[in-house]
């Protein structure tokens, strides 16, 4: 993670992981999850993943502290064999302020839940492909420093895009996607041989908006078999009280409130 001045885009600051050797080693790349840039309190805070299915809060005004590898919070949530496709967190972290104040943070998990993982107060039923997780963002009575507090796992997702939030409530596609990117191999190598567009087309299943209580998880709407395919790194979009997405056909789908 790097952070650029304004004016000529220099670097400024950065923060690399100790096992970064690692993470290019299994191609776990950090940058398949865009960070997230919020506040809380007195601190500016960023969240963030990638492939290799950890979660990171940093200090936004001191990336990883003075020796650029300290994180405020770090977890590993998804991905424990090192696949480098299907599992971790990708696309992006999302964060919310709720009514009271209260800031959170939401993370689209593809794959079974970490052995390493926290425990969550609140869980919503099976999610052996995926999951989104929530957190509450709190200050360490120890330390006085932001950390995250599990709060809810959802039920099962069929690979997770980015959530968005709206009030109070979080919006969240299964995509249904196949996540295969070769025959086989979990760890990517040179002369590799990937699957064809046909082929990554095979194996998938229609996408699914769900809407989630934001404090919660819990369903209070599945668009059911009303996404005729499945799709790929497309995102929601929120505007005028609808809900906007795609199909891997090119379909434009708007959800909203019946008879509004």
């Amino acid at each position: 993670v790097i952070a650029a001045s304004l004016g000529n885009l220099e670097l400024a600051d950065y923060y690399v992981p100790t096992d970064y050797r690692d993470v290019t080693k299994f191609d776990l790349d950090m940058g398949a999850a865009g960070p997230v840039w919020f506040s809380c309190k007195d601190f500016n805070l960023v969240a963030f993943g990638g492939k290799q299915g950890v979660l990171y809060l940093l200090n936004a005004d001191l990336l990883g502290n003075k020796d650029h590898q300290t994180p405020y919070y770090i977890r590993q949530l998804s991905n424990d064999d090192r696949a480098f496709a299907g599992k971790g967190i990708w696309g992006s972290v999302s964060s919310w302020r709720d009514a009271s104040g209260g800031t959170w943070v939401y993370v689209p998990v593809w794959g079974p839940v970490s052995t390493k993982a926290p425990s969550f107060p609140v869980t919503n039923g099976p999610n052996p492909h995926g999951s989104v997780m929530a957190f509450k963002v709190v200050i360490d009575t120890a330390t006085k420093q932001p950390t995250l507090e599990p709060a809810w796992i959802s039920a099962d997702f069929d690979v997770p895009e980015p959530v968005v939030i709206a009030n109070g409530v979080v919006f969240a596609l299964s995509t249904g996607e196949n996540t295969n990117q070769t025959t086989g191999a979990a760890v990517l190598y040179v002369g590799q041989k990937l699957l064809t567009d046909v082929q990554r087309g095979q194996n998938t299943k229609n996408a699914v908006l769900y809407a989630l209580d934001a404090k919660t998880g819990k369903v209070l709407y599945q668009s059911g078999d009303a996404m005729a395919t499945w799709v790929h790194f497309s995102g929601l979009a929120v505007a005028n009280g609808r809900i906007y997405a795609v199909d891997h056909d090119s379909r434009v789908y708007c959800f909203g409130l019946k008879g509004k």
